[in-house]
């Protein structure tokens, strides 16, 4: 029985060693958890502060991009206007040396000579100059005429494309109201080829002269619209050999 007693107070005070290695070994853990705590709340202040800290940082550079788009937009426009103002100064002089030159007959004509003729037409019709082609590459500045009656006209090119004649320019509509010569600009310059070929469009009624059998203009009823071909062959009055009044001026590279 002693023996049993012994035995149970040295189980006791085993059991008691050991709760308390345990209760040590717990205080231990919880304050390990503890300490890493309180270093991630550090690591977390840090960062909010970091984050404070690029969030201003992105807030000027907002307020840069903003300005240097001002800055850009500013400046485009600035060069817009100076580009219109070059343009417009361009155009101007363009525009006097055109009429310099006309004025002082020093551009290249392509046409019948500007004179009063013996027949005059008052239908409407297309007149297709065969007889002046085009003699060399160059642009045209405009065109001219001796006006029987008044009149108005489109110029257009036609250029020799697989055995037709494609229309591929014309101008604006050009009123000739006074009788004589009359010498209008286009709005602007226009390219040419060698070998390309005129012709003048009336609505109403043709108001140039024209003479027969001196040069090779023909003439249809039909109105050639930009884009449209026309064989040659379908074109009227070759028998006529019409000389009209009229034709183009321009620079070619003769």
């Amino acid at each position: 029985m002693r023996s049993l007693i012994i035995t149970l107070v040295c189980t006791s005070i085993l059991l008691g060693c050991g709760s308390t290695n345990n209760k040590g070994d717990l205080k231990a853990v919880n304050t390990n958890l503890r300490n890493q705590i309180a270093l991630e709340e550090q690591k977390n202040t840090q960062l909010r502060a970091d984050n404070i800290l690029l969030n201003r940082k992105i807030e000027t550079l907002d307020q840069v991009i903003t300005v240097l788009d001002t800055e850009k937009g500013s400046r485009v426009e600035e060069s817009s206007v100076l580009r219109s103002q070059v343009r417009k100064f361009v155009q101007n002089q363009v525009d006097v040396l055109k009429a310099f030159l006309v004025e002082g007959r020093l551009l290249d004509y392509i046409g019948g000579e500007l004179v009063e003729r013996s027949n005059v037409e008052n239908k409407p019709s297309t007149i297709v100059d065969l007889g002046n082609k085009i003699t060399s590459a160059g642009v045209l500045t405009g065109v001219g005429a001796y006006v029987m009656q008044p009149t108005s006209m489109k110029v257009k090119i036609l250029r020799l494309i697989d055995k037709k004649l494609v229309v591929i320019w014309e101008s604006n509509i050009i009123n000739m109201t006074t009788v004589g010569i009359s010498r209008h600009q286009f709005a602007n310059s226009i390219g040419v080829e060698r070998g390309d070929v005129i012709a003048y469009e009336f609505n109403k009624n043709v108001g140039i002269g024209y003479n027969i059998g001196t040069s090779n203009s023909r003439y249809t009823n039909d109105p050639l619209t930009f884009g449209m071909s026309i064989s040659v062959n379908s074109l009227l009055g070759k028998k006529d050999k019409r000389s009209y009044s009229m034709g183009v001026y321009g620079l070619l590279n003769q």
